[in-house]
């Protein structure tokens, strides 16, 4: 998927660099209501917890389940204080306000 997207590089299988956005943490999710950003019981959920809070960005992969997905990169910090699914997750409502970069795959 990211093959599609100019620019983007792997650097491990949860790290990626976009120029124009730095170094972001990748992340795939399918819920239709949001995206989790911390995990409870795992220590990562105070921003600055863990060593990917670190990175420019968090890049987001949505799968709509009708054949269209999108990225979205967003400023990680920010994302902490929106979280509202069950205290670790945020809305993709809020993801798309806060979403410095969107990219939409239809089908072919």
């Amino acid at each position: 998927m990211l093959k599609n997207v100019e620019g983007v590089t792997a650097v491990d299988e949860r790290t990626v660099e976009f120029p124009l956005y730095g170094r972001c943490h990748f992340a795939a999710y399918t819920d239709p209501k949001g995206a989790m950003i911390s995990t409870p019981n795992r220590g990562d959920d105070v921003f600055g917890s863990v060593d990917w809070h670190l990175r420019d960005a968090i890049m987001m992969f949505r799968d709509f389940g009708d054949g269209r997905c999108i990225i979205y990169v967003c400023p990680i910090k920010p994302l902490f204080s929106i979280r509202t699914i069950g205290h670790h997750g945020v809305r993709w409502e809020d993801v798309l306000e806060l979403a410095k970069f969107k990219h939409v795959f239809r089908p072919q």
